[in-house]
């Protein structure tokens, strides 16, 4: 009997389903705002236009079924266990063939969108330390074919490290992962989901708030439902109406605190429906993660594939005790971002019993490094840039006003963008100990980047012409998830640099 997956096969029944709505998303994502154009403009329609438009509909439908089952019929795929490798095979118009070794499979996790839910299939994603074209997401199977697959490949890959890993590092990993199996770390509530709502990703959701009214405007704009004379005479009104420098200040201020409260209930949203339900477990050899209301992610977390840690926090969420734990993963993604998985809301407790799994070392202290004077005024006259550009547009609007803008613009650099670069600066420091690297940097929002040296892939030095004088350097260390960089300070650092090297050279761990 042959082993299961041995011989190609497609995805579940229901993956043409799923393939048929998300063209069809797409679709009338790309022609809605015509629809919209049409139906808010009107036209004359008669029977003969009508029935056109019903039958034009049709077809697409009917073209959109087509490719989407023939997109089914070639999507295959199999495990070759005499090659050890994972074969798929894709494409409609031009045919694709990924042959992935198990040696190359990092981790098989699902995913899950509200589609998917919907449907009744799992989305299996095949994670690779390769070239990005190498990732393999299969978006529709069965629950039991997609367990079965993932434990089917995850014992084989288990099997092909096994191989390359030596016996000491296995007794290792077995003497910290025996005193606890399937342990619940932390578990998200709907009171703490509230409360990171409340005190965090404070301007996102304005940010979302203008990308939306931005592209509603580019839409309008485009199908001019409204005349461009309407836009003109509307912004006139209102520097007419509120002539006077403290009015049209205190209207913005007004406005703004309204869109920022917006904003907050909008990240509130944003954050129940991404983390909703989050459950971390500790099993014996692995963190494992499942959370999402969307779209519903379960992912496993091993402590060799981890390459970077990031602790975010503010003094608001510092006094409730709450943490977010941003974890960097050795990945195939060119954007280092979606590599990345957030873990919010952690206790101090439950965040070090994190760090003592993932991380091989326990850390000690070391070396503190500050960056040097000269990125302080670097620093300042950067943030004036945007003001200058403010009394500059400021004297061509209103010119009789000139002298208050400048006095305003002038409190706001001396009293706030002074001091807040100068303790951003202070708060700057980069940390190198016998076994890490840990940079700290942040006012508000306070981050820690941990980085353990055995996992440190390189670390670039770079020198500007106008740095030569003052012998200051930027120093970048690379890793494969992501990099820490720490700029403008002395050569002092080069000669624990030359450390971290040396620690990397005789450390026979696998770093992924």
């Amino acid at each position: 009997m042959p082993k299961a997956f041995s011989q190609p096969q497609t995805q579940s029944k229901l993956g043409i389903v799923f393939i048929f709505l998300g063209k069809s998303v797409k679709f009338v994502r790309i022609f809605g705002a015509a629809a919209i154009y049409f139906l808010l403009k009107g036209f004359e329609a008669d029977a003969r236009l009508v029935t056109i438009a019903l039958c034009v509909l049709f077809g697409v439908l009917l073209l959109l079924l087509g490719f989407s089952y023939l997109s089914f019929q070639r999507f295959r795929f199999h495990i070759d266990f005499n090659n050890r490798e994972f074969i798929l095979q894709k494409g409609v118009l031009n045919t694709e063939v990924i042959s992935l070794p198990f040696s190359k499979i990092q981790q098989v996790y699902f995913k899950r969108s509200l589609l998917q839910r919907l449907i009744g299939v799992y989305s299996v994603i095949l994670d690779t330390a390769g070239s990005s074209a190498q990732e393999i997401n299969i978006k529709a199977l069965s629950e039991s074919e997609a367990r079965d697959l993932q434990k089917i490949l995850m014992e084989e890959v288990a099997a092909e490290k096994k191989e390359e890993t030596p016996d000491n590092e296995v007794v290792g990993a077995q003497d910290r992962s025996s005193a606890e199996n399937d342990v619940a770390v932390h578990k998200l509530s709907v009171l703490s989901l509230l409360k990171l709502g409340l005190t965090s990703n404070y301007f996102r959701g304005v940010w979302l708030i203008l990308i939306f009214l931005g592209s509603i405007y580019q839409q309008v704009g485009e199908f001019q439902l409204i005349e461009e004379a309407q836009y003109t005479e509307g912004i006139r009104g209102y520097f007419e109406a509120y002539s006077k420098p403290v009015e049209l200040l205190l209207l913005t201020a007004l406005v703004f605190i309204g869109v920022f409260l917006l904003g907050i209930l909008i990240s509130s949203i944003e954050i129940f429906i991404k983390y909703f339900d989050l459950t971390l477990k500790q099993t014996k050899d692995s963190l494992e993660l499942e959370m999402g209301l969307k779209t519903n992610t379960k992912i496993s977390l091993k402590p060799r594939r981890v390459q970077l840690m990031r602790i975010v926090t503010n003094p608001v969420q510092k006094r409730l005790n709450l943490n977010e734990a941003q974890i960097a993963i050795a990945s195939s993604r060119d954007d280092l971002q979606k590599s990345q998985i957030s873990i919010p809301g952690m206790q101090r407790m439950q965040l070090e019993r994190v760090k003592k799994f993932l991380f091989t070392y326990r850390m000690r202290p070391g070396r503190v490094f500050k960056p040097a004077y000269i990125l302080y005024l670097r620093l300042i006259i950067t943030a004036g840039v945007p003001l200058l550009l403010t009394a500059i547009v400021g004297s061509i609007l209103v010119p009789n006003y000139m002298v208050e803008i400048g006095l305003f613009l002038l409190v706001i650099y001396g009293g706030l963008v002074l001091p807040y670069q100068f303790f951003w600066y202070r708060a700057l420091s980069l940390e190198i100990t016998p076994e890490f690297v840990i940079k700290r940097k942040g006012v508000w929002t306070q981050k820690t980047e941990i980085l353990e040296l055995y996992k440190l892939q390189s670390v670039t030095v770079s020198q500007p012409f106008w740095y030569k004088s003052r012998g200051l350097y930027n120093y970048t260390f690379h890793t494969a998830g992501g990099d820490v960089s720490f700029p403008v300070t002395t050569s002092k650092m080069q000669r624990y640099i030359n450390y971290a090297l040396y620690r990397v050279e005789i450390d026979e761990k696998a770093w992924m």
